[in-house]
Order: structure tokens, then sequence, then C-alpha cells
């Protein structure tokens, strides 16, 4: 069953790229890779029906994001064959709520792999913005340079002073998010607690998998809750602050156990 479910996303995907190279002679697998941000290893070796191991999700989601054009999340599910928008769910739904209109853009993957540019981005994408002179104090002179050559890609627009982000409510491919947690987490200050800016819980513990798909839920029902929050218009102020949900278990990726 596994293994035709597989076959079937494979050749789902194959159909999808064969479609668009066909509609755009002029662009090889390499472009297509390329702008696409998918390895052109892997979309060679899907195309010659040499891929042996299930496809990266985050390949998945780049390159059909990419040929559909589709942004939201949430509609491009609906966009795509049956057996990719499981696949997709699978790995990416608990990222997914039905009342966002949260936007993947694989070229901001390219770009935001600068971890300057993601945290600068970031500020931007508030709904008031940010500024130079909080580039600069945050990040110095090469934060001002960083803010700068993202000016003039078209990234961050400017008014009135303030600089915003040309996409407010964005994703990011997984990994990329993942890679610059450490950066989000500098920002922890610890000595201001007392001021009521922050907060930090750390839990461990060895759980049954029902334990923590119990947690997990839980989790998703709380970052639904803190998302509305932060959308309400009476909840919008001076202040850019952010939130981290993170859950792993403390096992190597080659770990035995199926936890689907």
């Amino acid at each position: 069953m596994q293994v035709t479910q597989e076959n079937e996303l494979l050749q789902s995907l194959q159909d999808m790229i064969a479609a668009y190279l066909g509609k755009n002679p002029q662009l090889t697998l390499n472009a297509l890779a390329q702008r696409s941000n998918v390895p052109v290893t892997s979309l060679r070796r899907l195309m010659s029906g040499q891929q042996k191991n299930e496809i990266a999700p985050h390949s998945v989601l780049n390159l059909v994001s990419y040929i559909l054009r589709e942004k939201n999340l949430k509609l491009l599910l609906s966009k795509v064959d049956a057996c990719v928008a499981e696949f997709l769910h699978r790995h990416f739904g608990n990222f997914i709520f039905s009342s966002e209109t949260r936007s993947y853009n694989p070229e901001l993957n390219v770009e935001l792999r600068d971890e300057t540019k993601y945290l600068i981005y970031k500020l931007a994408a508030n709904h008031n913005g940010t500024d130079l002179r909080s580039v600069v104090e945050n990040f110095g002179s090469h934060g001002k340079k960083r803010a700068e050559e993202m000016l003039a890609a078209g990234l961050l627009q400017e008014s009135d002073g303030r600089l915003h982000a040309r996409e407010k409510n964005f994703s990011l491919d997984v990994q990329i998010a993942a890679s610059h947690l450490p950066a989000l987490v500098r920002f922890y200050k610890p000595q201001t607690m007392a001021l009521g800016r922050n907060s930090f819980f750390s839990l461990s513990e060895a759980l049954t998998f029902d334990a923590i798909k119990e947690i997990k839920l839980l989790q998703r029902e709380c970052v639904k809750k803190i998302s509305e929050i932060m959308n309400k218009p009476e909840s919008l102020g001076p202040i850019p602050y952010f939130t981290i949900n993170l859950s792993e278990t403390m096992l190597s990726e080659t770990s035995p156990g199926d936890f689907q």
C-alpha cells in the first residue's frame, strides 16, 4: 500500500514537471531546480525514475508552490492531485490553520537563508515594520548593508521612514526556519524576566506516542489562540514580540520507530 502511494506521488510530480516544461520549452530542468529551490539531483532522479527513497517533503512543497504559483498553503492543497495533497498535509498540516492566509514563497527561501536578512525581514513583517536605526542597533553596519540590499531587491519597501516586508504573513521552508532558531533564541534575555516581557518553560520526559500526540494537539490549540490574539486590531502595538513553540524527541534521525 505504501509503495503504491509513493509511486502515485512520484508519477504525479513527474507529470506536473513534464507539463510545466512542455509549456515553457525555454526552461531546463536545471533552471527549474534553481528557481524552485529544489536540488537538481532530486529532480533528475525523479524524472529518470531513479528516486528510490521518499522525496524530501520541503522539496515537494517548493516544487509545487513554484509550478502552480500558489503561495497560500491552504489553497495549494486544493490545487494538487490527491496523493500530493495527502503527502503535503501529512508533513505540513500542523502548520496550516483554516483562518490563515499565510503565504509560502520559494524565492524568499533563497533570500532568507542569510540569518541577518531573515531577522530584519521578520522585524519588517510586523504591522508597523521597522527602521534603519533599529536595524543598526541590533545588527550593526552589516545589518544596514543587508537591509539596503533587500530594499534594492524589492523585498523591503520604505514608507514614512519605516521598512516593511513585501510579504507580511510569510512562511519559510521548515529546514531554513529551523536553522535560524539559535539566532531567535539569542534575543531571549533572562535578566529582564522581572519586567514581564518574556517567559521560559522547559519540560522533558520519556513518553508514549499517544501522550506525544496529545501534547501536540494541545500546542496546536495554544498556537491558534496566540495567533488570534496577535491578529486582533486592539493587540497591535510598538513592541516587536515573538514566541517559539517547539517540541521534539531526543532521538537520532536513525532511531527505530514509526510515529506516523
